[in-house]
């Protein structure tokens, strides 16, 4: 418990000077942030909202200047591009009874000019630790969540999130997250991290989110590049020890979720081999891309805008099967910005994902720049392998969550050594 009171310490009385009023909101902001999205999602875009709003008046107040270094320019300029790109083709394709709704859904990917000069405001290396122990505080309470549910309510677990895949996407990125807190020397934050990791692996399992069980062998790549070339406190064998018990308890739990969610993989691919014109998981997404592509290949320069997007997929297909096609998305991020905005769409997308990992590459060497390049790669493929055959963005809780990390990714300099959030 006194680690936890040095915690609150730690955020709420940040230090005395003159930044230190809005240096202790970014933390409860940051904080937060990374606590909130297996619980409520919903709260992500309202702190990502205010912090715009925030901004906004600060800037034209002059209460500090925009501050953004060349690099932060051009990581702005590259997520800008896909907003920008969309709002087009909303333009560029009647109706428009829709504008102002899809322009709101896009302002996340502008926030970057508004809250990253505030979260300048804070110390070189405060923030970015903060966000990785809160990643760990979450997942351990939405795990919990989640572990209820399915002994009692659910056979797919969704913590607060009111979406399954949801709930995958969100344990495997801020389970990763959490545990780039190995490094840290406190034994408690290290504890956090190692349960933190664990808990994010056992809401993708609980969730029985495919995707995300794809993209862990991604993950465990990125953390041996970077824990090879950065030491931690652990010791290996302590490390072993534990990570191994802690696995073999995961697949024990969520045994029964792996089962039944792969059974039920083989049944849909078996229900398409038959043609009987049965519509399950899997044919409606194959049915969806081979829509999707028809569309794109009829008009690949400026596609259809947001608006019109299922209509103009499900336009390609039977008309027995679009009843049963009630989708916002065509489960595949590439195809739907195709669908959006052509090729044109496809290559803003694909910038905008690129941006995490361009805003940690262009940073001087360093331990901070490695920080950086880590967590940029675990946002980046968290997004690219469940994005592939699911949701990617334009998705109330994934877009503020993006678009926030990329703000903090930009953060620290390359020279910033990573120190803990308690360090007394």
């Amino acid at each position: 418990m006194n680690y936890f009171r040095q915690l609150v310490i730690a955020i709420l009385h940040p230090g005395d000077g003159s930044g230190s009023t809005l240096d202790r909101t970014n933390g409860i902001a940051v904080f937060l942030f990374a606590i909130l999205p297996g619980l409520s999602p919903n709260f992500n875009g309202f702190i990502l909202l205010a912090s715009m709003l925030s901004g906004i008046y600060l800037l034209a107040t002059a209460r500090f200047p925009l501050n953004f270094s060349k690099s932060d320019r051009a990581v702005a300029i590259c997520m800008t591009i896909y907003p920008l790109v969309m709002i087009a083709s909303i333009f560029i394709n009647p109706p428009y009874s829709e504008v102002a709704d899809w322009i709101f859904r896009l302002l996340p990917f502008f926030s970057i000019w508004l809250i990253l000069p505030r979260m300048r405001q804070s110390p070189d290396g405060r923030l970015v630790p903060l966000f990785i122990l809160g990643a760990g505080i979450g997942m351990i309470v939405t795990f919990i969540i989640s572990l209820l549910q399915i002994m009692f309510l659910m056979e797919r677990a969704e913590a607060g999130t009111s979406n399954a895949a949801l709930l995958g996407i969100i344990g495997l990125l801020f389970g990763g997250v959490a545990l780039l807190n190995v490094q840290s020397p406190k034994s408690v934050e290290q504890r956090i991290a190692i349960l933190g990791y664990a808990a994010g692996l056992g809401c993708v399992l609980l969730s029985g989110t495919r995707s995300a069980w794809l993209a862990i062998p991604v993950h465990l790549v990125i953390f041996l590049w970077y824990f090879r070339k950065h030491s931690f406190h652990l010791s290996l064998r302590s490390l072993a020890i534990t990570g191994s018990l802690l696995f073999a308890g995961l697949i024990a739990l969520g045994s029964g979720q792996i089962i039944h969610r792969i059974e039920a993989l083989q049944e849909n691919m078996a229900a398409l081999e038959r043609s009987e014109g049965e519509i399950t998981s899997l044919s409606a997404r194959v049915a969806l891309y081979k829509g999707a592509l028809s569309a794109i290949s009829k008009d690949p320069l400026t596609g259809y805008g947001p608006q019109n997007r299922m209509a103009s997929v499900l336009a390609e297909l039977p008309d027995s099967m679009r009843p049963y096609l009630t989708f916002s998305h065509v489960h595949n991020g590439f195809l739907t910005a195709g669908i959006d905005a052509g090729v044109v769409g496809i290559a803003a997308l694909s910038l905008l994902l690129l941006t995490p990992v361009i805003a940690a590459w262009k940073k001087e060497p360093g331990p901070g720049r490695d920080l950086s390049i880590a967590l940029a790669l675990l946002l980046t493929s968290s997004y690219v392998v469940t994005g592939s055959v699911g949701i990617m963005f334009n998705q109330k809780a994934l877009d503020p969550i993006f678009a926030y990390m990329v703000a903090l990714i930009c953060l620290d300099r390359g020279s910033t050594g990573f120190a803990p959030v308690v360090r007394s």
